[in-house]
């Protein structure tokens, strides 16, 4: 077990403020803003007019994979959708150390479990469909190693200036 892992795992993580959360995805605050007044990000937490938006540990995975798409060269909007899939499909697989995005040709996209996304040598057997259609493109997230790494820069970002901004 890696040192961040073991930091994961004996600490309790606060919720942290959008301030603390974009230094710890390394996401420009400003990005964040425009991304979330855009719609491109439906799936942060939800805030009111004069409350701070708040985020759990889980909630850091979909800015950190949006940053990371992004960087990739994706769009904000499409950046947004697919780190909101993964995020979401992270949340209902706690234990998956993987989640893998597939791409269709018809239907767009759907995030999985890595271990439930067929070997890409079935893809071209006779009759092979996966959900109803045919594999365009899988991409592979490695859930576990980005949640110790939010672990760790939350207990810094946390342990030096405190949960609140």
């Amino acid at each position: 077990m890696g040192k961040m892992q073991e930091v994961a795992m004996n600490i309790h993580l606060p919720k942290v403020t959008t301030a603390t959360a974009c230094k710890i995805v390394r996401l420009d605050r400003d990005r964040f803003n425009e991304a979330v007044a855009a719609g491109y990000l439906p799936c942060v937490p939800e805030t009111i007019p004069g409350r701070a938006r708040l985020f759990l540990p889980d909630d850091l995975l979909s800015l950190w994979f949006f940053r990371s798409l992004m960087e990739d060269g994706f769009s904000r909007e499409m950046a947004g959708y697919i780190a909101c899939a993964v995020a979401k499909a992270a949340r209902h697989y706690p234990d998956a150390p993987a989640i893998s995005y597939v791409e269709t040709y018809f239907k767009g996209g759907a995030a999985y479990p890595a271990h439930q996304v067929p070997d890409y040598s079935q893809w071209e057997k006779d009759g092979f469909t996966f959900e109803g259609t045919d594999i365009r493109k899988v991409t592979t997230f490695r859930v576990s190693k980005v949640r110790e790494l939010i672990a760790h820069h939350t207990a810094v970002e946390t342990s030096t200036f405190g949960p609140e901004d």
